[in-house]
Parts: structure tokens; C-alpha cells; sequence
């Protein structure tokens, strides 16, 4: 009879300690220095994860402050349906790189993103701690490859491998609420160590009021603004003075019915 194949074995990321992996192994601790490595087709990584520090009644808090803020629709925080959240901790790949002397954190989906804002998410280096498996329960495992990782980093921000320094599996705990608006269903997400929103689409403010408001603004300022000057071709210098007093109490005369537009078009929309 053959014998099993004996297990592969690589160096620990953080002290080069030999690791037994066995096949199908996706996680291994050092029994050296204790530090989580994650593989993937042969390849290992550090595995880390961000401390949740956000409850889940904190987390609906922010939600509806985000809600209530200037980019949603009037209302929204009062109107919408919203589902309880699922907690999970979502893997990320974090890849470390230094380019004009400054080192730029990239950090790319390691599984099926719903909301891709949560790629622009900041992670201080502080915040990282090793991964604890009593985070089992709530990790969404990673599924993007290694490799196609690195595909989307040159297409994406033109980064070859030879520019990396680090890269690394983090998990960030994440509240994801799903809410009804008027028979539609939207995501949101909140990071469960900063309490930052991120969403890609929401009911947003109608923004053609706004843009309809500027636009009548600037063409009723740039005719004012002709008036200096009518009177510098008809009189001269005394002509001049006085198209800049006349100027100055017609823009102030316009900018009375342009703010008023705006807190009545801010009030219902």
C-alpha cells in the first residue's frame, strides 16, 4: 500500500520557523513565535485581524446618522426599513508598498465584495493583532487568489510585484445592514473598529435643483459683474467707482432669492 504524502513544509513570515502544512490547510499557527500565517497554493502570508471595538446598537447609531447626514435623501433616517445587521469579519488583502519615498497601503476584496467603498477603508498599522481563531464562527473565508490579486494591482494602480514590500490576509469585523426605500433594497456597511459608513448605491439627493440654482447664480453674477465695467467705457475712472457700488448692491441684492432657493430645495429634497 502507499504511503500518505508527507506534508509540505514552509517558513513561518515571522521568524522562518519550519511549518508543517498539511494538504487542505488554509490557516497555521507557529509553535515558535505563535504568529498566524495564512496559505494559499503555496504561498504564505501573514493573517491578521482588526479588533472590533463598534456594538452592534453603536453600529445602527451610525448608521442612521449617515442616513440623516447631507448625501441622503430627506427623510431617509426616518423612512427606511432596516434589517437587523449580520457580523462577520471580511477578508482583505492588505499589501504594503513604498513609492516616492512614502509607504501607500493598497487593499483589495479577498472574497465577493457587495459594497466595493470598503476597498477605501484606512487601517493603521497599530490596529492589526494576529488572528484569533474564536473569530471562526464569523470569517468569511477568502476566495480571491493570490495571484489575481496581483493582477488587479497592476491594472489598477500599475503596482508590479517587485514593488511590494508586504502583503497580508486581514480580516475587518463589518456590520452589513440591508434597508428598504420605497420597494428598493440597499447595503449598507458599517466598520466594526471605526464606525465608518460605506455604501455604493443609496437614495441620494436630486441634484438638479442645486446644479439649476448655481447655474442661474453665476450667469446672474457674471452680468453684474459687467456693470464696472460699462461704466469705465462711458465715463472713465468716476464711471468705474461707481459700476463697483452699483455691482455690490446688486449682488447682494441677487444673492437673497439664490440662499433662499437653496434652504427651501434643502428642506424637501
Amino acid at each position: 500500500m502507499a504511503s500518505a504524502p508527507a506534508p509540505a513544509q514552509i517558513l513561518c513570515r515571522q521568524c522562518s520557523a519550519p511549518l508543517p502544512i498539511e494538504q487542505g490547510t488554509q490557516y497555521v499557527n507557529c509553535q515558535y513565535c505563535g504568529t498566524t500565517n495564512y496559505v494559499e497554493k503555496g504561498k504564505l502570508v501573514f493573517h491578521y485581524a482588526v479588533r472590533t471595538t463598534v456594538r452592534e446598537d453603536e453600529a445602527l447609531a451610525a448608521v442612521r446618522r449617515w442616513m440623516a447626514g447631507n448625501e441622503t435623501i430627506k427623510g431617509l433616517d426616518r423612512d427606511a426599513q432596516i434589517e437587523r445587521p449580520v457580523f462577520q469579519h471580511f477578508p482583505m488583502w492588505f499589501v504594503r508598498t513604498t513609492r516616492d519615498g512614502k509607504e501607500k497601503v493598497y487593499l483589495e476584496p479577498a472574497a465577493a465584495l457587495s459594497v466595493s467603498e470598503l476597498k477605501h477603508l484606512s487601517i493603521p498599522a497599530a490596529d492589526l493583532e494576529p488572528y484569533d481563531h474564536a473569530y471562526d464562527e464569523t470569517t468569511v473565508i477568502a476566495t480571491v487568489p493570490y495571484n489575481a490579486m496581483l493582477g488587479w494591482l497592476k491594472e489598477e494602480h500599475g503596482l508590479e510585484v517587485p514593488e511590494i514590500d508586504e502583503v497580508s490576509l486581514v480580516h475587518l469585523p463589518t456590520y452589513v445592514f440591508k434597508y428598504g426605500y420605497k420597494d428598493r433594497q440597499y447595503t449598507a456597511v458599517v466598520d466594526g473598529a471605526t464606525s465608518e459608513v460605506f455604501a455604493n448605491i443609496y437614495p441620494s439627493k436630486w441634484e438638479a435643483p442645486y446644479l439649476a440654482i448655481g447655474a442661474a447664480a453665476f450667469a446672474g453674477n457674471f452680468c453684474a459683474a459687467l456693470i464696472p465695467l460699462g461704466g469705465y467705457l462711458f465715463s472713465g475712472g468716476t464711471g468705474l467707482g461707481l459700476g463697483v457700488v452699483i455691482y455690490a448692491v446688486v449682488a447682494a441684492i441677487l444673492a437673497i432669492p439664490f440662499f433662499s432657493a437653496a434652504a427651501t430645495i434643502s428642506a424637501k429634497v
